[in-house]
């Protein structure tokens, strides 16, 4: 399955949308789709922050995605223990990695552990970052979101 439409945000952010399919190498490596790679310009463009995420999946942002978004927020936290919590736990369970030449990020092996060490992910474009898979764990949620869609109430 292929689906892409991508266009900036006007923040001078890029919005993902999308799904592929992707194949997670014998190195742990995987290839950012090239549709979303096209999207990320400047000059740490080969720079993402990759993180647990929540539902069973990696969130991978654009570097300056996460110093937008996800730090941003993080100091925007109040002082106190629920900040100390979850700035520990993006702390202790994100890494920068570099996209090489070939659109290739190496993923830290126990992040793929995270997700049920699957070497077919799908890539999933989130507006302002890309969450991966397990084929399996995204198959099954693909359906669920089918059938629990006309319960959300929003419409475009």
């Amino acid at each position: 399955r292929f689906k892409i439409f991508s266009a900036d945000s006007g923040a001078g952010m890029p919005t993902f949308i999308g799904e592929y399919k992707c194949k997670i190498d014998s190195k742990s490596r995987l290839l950012i789709p090239s549709g979303f790679r096209r999207l990320i310009a400047g000059e740490n463009a080969d720079r993402f922050m990759i993180s647990l995420g929540g539902e069973n999946c990696l969130n991978l942002y654009p570097i300056e995605g996460w110093k937008n978004d996800v730090e941003r927020r993080l100091h925007d936290l109040p002082r106190g223990i629920r900040r100390r919590k979850i700035v520990r736990f993006y702390s202790g369970m994100s890494r920068q990695v570099e996209m090489d030449k070939t659109g290739r990020i190496a993923i830290p092996r126990n992040f793929i552990e995270k997700i049920g060490d699957s070497r077919e992910v799908y890539v999933i474009g989130m507006l302002n970052y890309l969450e991966i898979w397990s084929a399996q764990e995204y198959a099954s949620l693909s359906e669920k979101i089918v059938d629990e869609f006309d319960e959300l109430d929003w419409e475009y």
